[in-house]
């Protein structure tokens, strides 16, 4: 498991950089607090995009001054590292590996860990940097979680499954054990994947979906059993 897991053990010495802002910040938060970590900044990369039904990012963490000082909010052009820091990435979108890209521009930084303590993950699992697991989440023994891999609420990972760079993995889905997951790949909310799949770069997994077989690669596939519905290539 990766050195840079946050464990209670550190939490007096370490704080939490967030580069980017979404929706998801709040699970962020959450897992952070249940580790007693306290987020010391959010570093935006670009201008705040506000859906219809987003909350404001200062809105989104007046909330948290409940439990300590409210994080900064600074661009990313005044951002310096400083020691006893460790970095995530808020976004879960694929396009946060543009962030990452940035970043290696300017700096040598090297990501954490964030596991919520309510999850399991086996000791024979393997977490790359950046990756996130969220509260009810299993990972089972032989798994490879590649850099940036955020796995949501109540997600269960087989055994022996490897899931590449910069994927997604909505609540409460199910991957089957043996399975390969491409790059920057969405399994959505509630979709289950059967055992020994292999689901190419940049799919998405409908919410609720049941698949079956393998995935070509930027294809979207939804319903039970799951089937092709377009390419997302542009």
């Amino acid at each position: 498991m990766n050195s840079n897991l946050i464990s209670n053990a550190k939490s007096n010495e370490r704080a939490l950089v967030i580069f980017g802002a979404s929706n998801i910040l709040s699970d962020i938060f959450d897992c952070a607090l249940a580790n007693g970590i306290r987020i010391k900044k959010i570093v935006l990369h670009m201008p705040e995009s506000e859906g219809e039904r987003d909350l404001p990012l200062r809105t989104r963490i007046q909330s948290w001054g409940a439990y300590g000082a409210l994080p900064d909010i600074i661009a990313i052009d005044d951002f310096q590292p400083e020691p006893n820091e460790i970095y995530l990435l808020g976004p879960t979108t694929p396009e946060r590996i543009n962030i990452t890209q940035i970043l290696a521009q300017k700096f040598d930084i090297q990501y954490g860990t964030l596991v919520h303590p309510q999850a399991y993950v086996s000791p024979l699992a393997r977490l790359s940097p950046g990756v996130f697991i969220g509260a009810k989440s299993v990972i089972g023994p032989g798994v490879v979680l590649h850099p940036h891999v955020f796995i949501n609420r109540g997600v269960t990972i087989g055994h022996d499954t490897q899931i590449d760079a910069y994927s997604r993995i909505q609540p409460g889905s199910n991957i089957g054990g043996l399975s390969k997951i491409g790059h920057s790949v969405t399994v959505g909310i509630g979709a289950t994947l059967l055992e020994r799949l292999v689901i190419g770069d940049h799919a998405f997994i409908a919410a609720g979906a049941v698949v079956t077989s393998d995935v070509a690669p930027a294809s979207l596939m939804v319903g039970i059993p799951a089937k092709f519905k377009k390419s997302l290539n542009t």
